[in-house]
């Protein structure tokens, strides 16, 4: 009987896998001149995965600001940094998968355990929430932060004090993919136009809510290609997603330097919004290995709907969060040893 199951679980996965219907290139795989679709550029920072200097500076100066705060926002060696997550169910798998307790594969249950992390006045909270999708953190509509508000209660500080927003997000039911010939604007209802506008609109709004905050991580999608239905936010649309967040943070960039509001993402300068920038980007054509290795295979999702992440991709999501906030020189914050 248990050779049965064995096989059965066996042909399954081949099944998902022969049915990986979608493969890319990584935009941190590109090489000089490599477009998507003949027409778009990949890489994470306008032909670099590395921040141009300017923003590397802007970040580094951000970072810096971060501080231990009281409850009503002022500077206190007895204060604390606050850092939320917001968006959708599989965020909130990734960095905690709990309401009482994290699991202990999840960026919030691996944080706490690492010797290396901040445990003195950093607070994570996650405030991602199951269905709530990128249009509705625009404001407070949807209550989601008034959600959010109620979760910094439960952890002992408050809205004053947080400075630090992690997002990771995606559209509902997702029909139009990127062309060649797209041109976004604000008004585009082709995803990845539409979701770098949202994220925009979300960013101006966070600036208003969070009056203290300093910073916004976008952090990529998993790879969607067994997801079932395929309704249910599948590829290309995890995919071009990046492209999205890459044409939001190079539109703050170019804003800064040159004052141009971009038409699609909406006024990003420092008054108006955080400092932007990528967090680690997590997408991988499915099995076959990026540059660093990193693949997404049918166990690493949940079998009802191939679309959320099992344990073992939390674990590999939380393991690149802790590597990658511990070690960049925009996230001092995450470090006990504030590197």
């Amino acid at each position: 009987m248990k050779n049965v199951v064995l096989l059965s679980s066996l042909l399954l996965l081949t099944t998902l896998v022969g049915a990986q219907g979608f493969s890319a290139t990584p935009l941190t795989d590109f090489q000089p001149g490599q477009l998507y679709l003949n027409a778009f550029q990949g890489t994470l920072y306008e032909g670099s995965n590395s921040a141009p200097a300017d923003h590397d500076s802007d970040g580094r100066n951000a970072a810096q600001r971060v501080q231990p705060l009281d409850s009503v926002g002022h500077p206190s060696p007895f204060g604390k940094i606050v850092v939320v997550g917001i968006g959708m169910s599989n965020w909130t798998d990734e960095l905690c998968d709990s309401r009482t307790q994290c699991i202990s594969q999840s960026f919030l249950g691996t944080s706490v355990k690492d010797p290396q992390v901040n445990h003195k006045t950093l607070i994570i909270v996650d405030c991602a929430k199951p269905g709530q999708v990128a249009d509705r953190w625009l404001d407070d509509h949807f209550l989601n932060y008034s959600y959010c508000k109620s979760q910094l209660q439960r952890q002992g500080v408050t809205e004053a004090q947080v400075q630090v927003v992690l997002y990771k997000n995606a559209l509902e039911n997702p029909s139009q993919p990127l062309k060649s010939n797209t041109v976004c604007t604000a008004t585009s209802r082709v995803e990845a136009c539409h979701y770098e506008h949202l994220v925009g609109v979300t960013a101006r709004f966070l600036k208003t809510r969070y009056r203290n905050i300093q910073q916004m991580f976008l952090h990529s999608r998993i790879y969607a290609g067994y997801a079932k239905p395929h309704t249910l936010d599948p590829e290309p649309f995890a995919y071009e997603y990046g492209f999205a967040t890459k044409w939001l943070i190079e539109a703050q960039i170019q804003q800064v330097r040159t004052g141009i509001v971009d038409d699609t993402a909406g006024r990003l300068d420092y008054a108006s919004a955080p400092w932007i920038a990528w967090g680690p980007y997590f997408w991988a054509s499915g099995a076959t290995p990026r540059n660093d290795g990193l693949t997404w295979l049918p166990q690493d999702y949940s079998l009802s709907d191939m679309t959320h992440p099992s344990p073992s991709a939390v674990a590999k999501v939380s393991g690149m969060m802790v590597n990658f906030y511990l070690h960049s020189p925009f996230s001092t914050w995450y470090s006990a040893n504030g590197h």
